[in-house]
Formats: C-alpha cells, sequence, structure tokens
C-alpha cells in the first residue's frame, strides 16, 4: 500500500510515517498542499492520501477536491484538528472517505487506513491483502483493536460478477457502476455504498447498519458521514437529487435502493 501524507508539522508527520512504515505501508511526504499535488502526478498512484486540513496557503480541503477531481478512486482521509462539525462535512462533501480527528493513537490511524483500502478491496473473494492478515501490524502506542475487526462484514460476500438494477449495473470485480451503459465514476466509499444498498434492494437498511457495514463496527465517527455520502451518490445518479427516485429515503430509519428503478424516473 502506498500512502501520500500532507501535514506541514514536522512532529506530526514523522509520527505517522514511522507508524505506517512499521506496517509495511510505503509513505511519500509533503508539507505543503501544493507539494502533495505535484507528487500525486509525479510519484503516483497512491492507495490513499492523508491530508491536514489546516495548512499556510493551500488548505486540505483544496488539496482534497483537487485530487478527487483528478483522481476519483484514490482514497482520501483528512486530518483535523477542529471539532466543529462544518468542518467535517465540508470535508466529506468535497469528497473524502473519512477523517481522523487530532490527537488520535496511531492504532486509531492505522485502523482507519486499512478499514478504507479493505473497502477500496471489497467484493473480490481474495481481498485480504498480506499487510491487513499480518497479525505483527505494530503501533508505537496502545494495543487498538485489529484492523481485520473493521472490516465490512459484507465485504467477501459477493460470489456473483455482477449485480443489475433496471438501468444500473454494478460490476463486482471492476468495482464500477453503469448507469444507460454510461460509467458513473464513484469513490471507493461511495462505490462501497452502493453495493450495500443494491445486494439489499428494496430493503429499508438503517444508516446504524450501513455505519457499520461499510466503516467497520470499531468506526467511532459521527452518523452524518453516512448523510453526506448518500448525498453525493445522488449528486450523480439521480435526474433530480432533492426529489430522488433512486435511493430513497426512509424518515428516522435510514435509505433504501428502489427496486427495478423504471428509466422514466431516472
Amino acid at each position: 500500500m502506498r500512502v501520500l501524507l500532507l501535514e506541514d508539522e514536522e512532529s506530526i508527520r514523522g509520527f505517522v510515517r514511522i507508524n505506517l512504515k512499521r506496517n509495511g505501508i510505503e509513505v511519500v511526504e509533503a508539507e505543503r498542499g501544493e507539494d502533495a499535488l505535484a507528487y500525486a502526478e509525479s510519484d503516483g498512484p497512491f492507495d490513499i492520501a492523508l491530508l491536514d486540513v489546516m495548512l499556510p496557503t493551500i488548505d486540505g480541503f483544496e488539496v482534497c477536491e483537487k485530487l478527487r477531481l483528478r483522481f476519483p478512486r484514490m482514497g482520501i482521509i483528512m486530518l483535523t484538528a477542529k471539532a466543529q462539525e462544518e468542518d467535517k462535512i465540508r470535508g466529506l462533501e468535497l469528497g473524502a472517505d473519512d477523517y481522523v480527528q487530532k490527537p488520535f493513537s496511531p492504532g486509531e490511524l492505522i485502523a482507519r487506513i486499512k478499514s478504507l483500502h479493505r473497502r477500496m478491496n471489497a467484493g473480490m473473494p481474495e481481498e485480504q491483502s498480506a499487510e491487513d492478515n499480518n497479525p505483527g501490524s505494530q503501533a508505537v502506542t496502545e494495543q487498538e483493536p485489529a484492523a481485520s475487526e473493521t472490516a465490512p462484514a459484507s465485504a467477501t460476500k459477493f460470489v456473483e460478477q455482477e449485480r443489475t438494477s433496471g438501468i444500473f449495473r454494478l460490476s463486482i470485480t471492476e468495482r464500477k457502476l453503469w448507469k444507460q451503459g454510461n460509467e458513473i465514476i464513484l469513490t471507493p466509499t461511495e462505490w462501497t455504498l452502493v453495493r450495500l444498498l443494491m445486494e439489499r434492494e428494496g430493503e429499508s437498511v438503517s444508516r446504524d447498519h450501513i455505519l457499520t457495514e461499510v466503516w467497520g463496527r470499531y468506526y467511532v465517527g459521527d452518523l452524518k458521514v453516512v448523510d453526506v455520502n448518500i448525498r453525493r451518490i445522488r449528486q450523480k445518479i439521480e435526474a433530480n437529487p432533492s426529489d430522488p427516485s433512486v435511493i430513497e429515503t426512509v424518515w428516522g430509519y435510514g435509505y433504501r435502493w428502489k427496486r427495478s428503478v423504471p428509466e422514466c424516473e431516472v
């Protein structure tokens, strides 16, 4: 796994670098947003980008937005010292898959990285990577839940190669979604969420269940991460995102992928 780390504080950057390398993760470091964008082009591909939010010139939000446009299937985790809800939501709306709030333990960060990496490769029966199965994964400080425990429960359930729902076709092996034959570009988290809902087509799925299945049972973030990702997906697949006909809201509960979506409705 290769990770692009954007962090302007040398002490934090070194702390993260040491722990990632101890877990067999290759790290390329950048102090400035401009450098991170340049490295993404020249030294890629990267599996995941870790982006600090508060930077002196181009901030992490702008880097996130540009990386997401240029590399739609790259995993992105925001590192933020801010507790304000709007900052978390902003990062997610710009395309981040997850966020980790400072100060964080190395175990938490490694678990989040591996959980995201697993989501990025979910759907293939032999998807478990060597580092994810390595019982010797190390962190500098206290023991955290094993990263393998953060895997979505449905990550290896697929035996079929694709699913269809009306005009939508989802390839499990290619990790792609098409609408009327046109590919819809999804982030790793968006794809996993769509997969989950399509797998349960016509069923109401609770937000808590979505959070556990997509982000892992040990995820400690806010439920709003589910709503923000649903909103992003609707922007991409719905004819009228403000009046969705594909992913329906089950008020007070969760969401439902409408069964057999008619062509006239999307």
